[in-house]
């Protein structure tokens, strides 16, 4: 995920662009403007730091992309029995961001559990920066509005095109009448407040690096993100299979995903749909914070 922001002045107002490229099949980009009043700041000296929310009202590019986030947040709620966070971000389903991802296309890409932030080589001081907030088991259909069917979809032919043993039934599912279910959902926020205190405290250059490019003027951090652990689809398919072939899916299998850890398992059931269950993190919302120096 990467973004760029650039400043024109004019005399009483500044136009900052802003462009999100997030992955949606290959890549997508993404913009929209923001008019404030004011001009360009440049790097500041360092003062109180302190982080501010990006509102999530800035971006907006198109019906698609309302549905399919009011969608997350109808789910999100009936699922976790709670409301989503403030200013969230739909990111489409990515599975290569994460939580501490510096949203600027020349930014140095924490991820994984922000490991740059274990500056001292102690696990524990990132874990104190981390926070879980829930974790819910769903199960249940989701409404394929927006582009989720689109997304969704595409996630499966991508996941059985790249198995040696299954790639052809690729060709046989039907997306007319597909079903999803969303396996977990968990929400991490990384805590503001315990880094912003690491930032006032560091000697370690990396982290002031660190901290020098989140004042830059357009880069921003994110800061909370909802996790989606796996989802189940059913499809109808559009020939009969081989006597071999159902006897084989009738029993199920499974198969790893691009030679990592994540998995997936095929079952044909009793009404002659295939179900596949894809076990793999993806980020699907996200909220970012810039960080101030005042």
């Amino acid at each position: 995920m990467t973004a760029q922001i650039s400043c024109v002045i004019a005399e009483e107002k500044t136009t900052i662009h802003l462009s999100i490229m997030l992955k949606k099949d290959n890549v997508l980009i993404f913009s929209f403007l923001v008019l404030v009043i004011g001009g360009c700041t440049s790097p500041t000296k360092e003062g109180k730091l302190r982080f501010e929310t990006v509102s999530s009202s800035v971006y907006s590019p198109s019906e698609d992309y309302r549905q399919s986030l009011s969608q997350w947040k109808i789910y999100y709620q009936h699922c976790t029995n709670e409301r989503l966070f403030p200013d969230a971000f739909y990111l489409q389903l990515q599975d290569k961001v994460y939580i501490g991802s510096i949203n600027n296309g020349q930014g140095i890409d924490i991820n994984k559990g922000i490991i740059l932030l274990d500056t001292s080589r102690h696990f524990e001081n990132v874990f104190k920066l981390l926070s879980i907030q829930n974790a819910f088991n769903c199960y249940d259909t989701m409404d394929l509005v927006g582009n989720l069917k689109t997304s969704l979809y595409n996630q499966v032919i991508e996941e059985l095109s790249s198995s040696s043993e299954y790639k052809t039934l690729a060709t046989v599912i039907d997306s007319a009448n597909m079903k999803v279910r969303i396996n977990t959902l968990y929400t991490i926020r990384l805590i503001a407040e315990k880094l912003i205190d690491l930032f006032n405290t560091t000697k370690d250059t990396s982290l002031i690096h660190f901290k020098d490019l989140l004042l830059q003027p357009g880069n921003v951090l994110l800061t909370q993100t909802v996790e989606m652990l796996g989802f189940t689809a059913d499809f109808r398919l559009k020939v009969e299979l081989s006597s071999t072939e159902q006897q084989l899916l009738t029993k199920g299998v499974y198969f790893n995903l691009n030679g990592s850890n994540d998995n997936a398992s095929l079952i044909l059931l009793a009404n002659k749909n295939l179900r596949i269950q894809l076990s793999k993190r993806y980020t699907i919302l996200g909220q970012f914070l810039q960080l101030r120096s005042e």
